[in-house]
């Protein structure tokens, strides 16, 4: 029997993204997990003020506070302790010893927001990263080749390699590339496991 992932916790920790983007993502998510996730709950976590933290301690954190299915964003840098430059500083992850995935937005918006347009760019790349790390709570697991969607998208769970584009070109090839419904293989895996639509 599968867990119930049902209900997801949307935890901000921050206040670079507003609710109403917040509330934008969780909807994001309800659609492309349809069937699985049917709602979304937003929390506001206060955190002191933090240019980074370590990714495993703060899944760890929100699983204290909340517990159950939780979805983090902040806006503080995700570390790791990866020797590789290129790994250990994330724009997601998700805790395998618990139902906590995060999400950093710090490397996610373009340089400068001063338009709707790049406000928009910003918060469809939070749902993208969001998407492949609750892809990862539910059971998916990376493709590590572009695996293309019908509509020449790639597969939210898509991940590729950082260190053959860097940080900036990997958010423009992959994260932008990724769509919002999963692959064949994917959609098959839900279907069997939790009778998805």
């Amino acid at each position: 029997m599968h867990k119930n992932f049902s209900t997801l916790n949307i935890v901000r920790i921050g206040s670079f993204i507003t609710f109403s983007s917040l509330k934008e993502i969780g909807e994001g998510i309800v659609q492309s997990f349809k069937g699985i996730i049917k709602n979304f709950e937003l929390t506001h976590h206060d955190f002191s003020c933090i240019e980074s933290i370590d990714a495993y301690l703060l899944t760890m954190v929100l699983d204290q506070e909340y517990g159950g299915h939780t979805l983090g964003i902040t806006d503080a840098d995700l570390q790791t302790e990866d020797a590789d430059e290129f790994y250990n500083s994330i724009f997601g992850g998700k805790n395998p010893k618990n139902d906590v995935a995060v999400v950093s937005t710090k490397k996610l918006s373009p340089s400068i927001i001063n338009s709707h347009k790049e406000y928009t760019l910003f918060i469809d790349r939070t749902l993208k990263v969001a998407l492949h790390e609750i892809g990862h709570n539910v059971g998916l697991t990376d493709h590590a080749s572009y695996k293309k969607l019908h509509n020449g998208m790639l597969c939210p769970m898509s991940r590729g390699e950082y260190n053959k584009f860097g940080y900036i070109g990997y958010v423009k090839a992959i994260i932008d590339g990724r769509g919002l419904s999963f692959c064949d293989e994917c959609s098959y895996f839900l279907r069997t496991i939790y009778s998805m639509n």
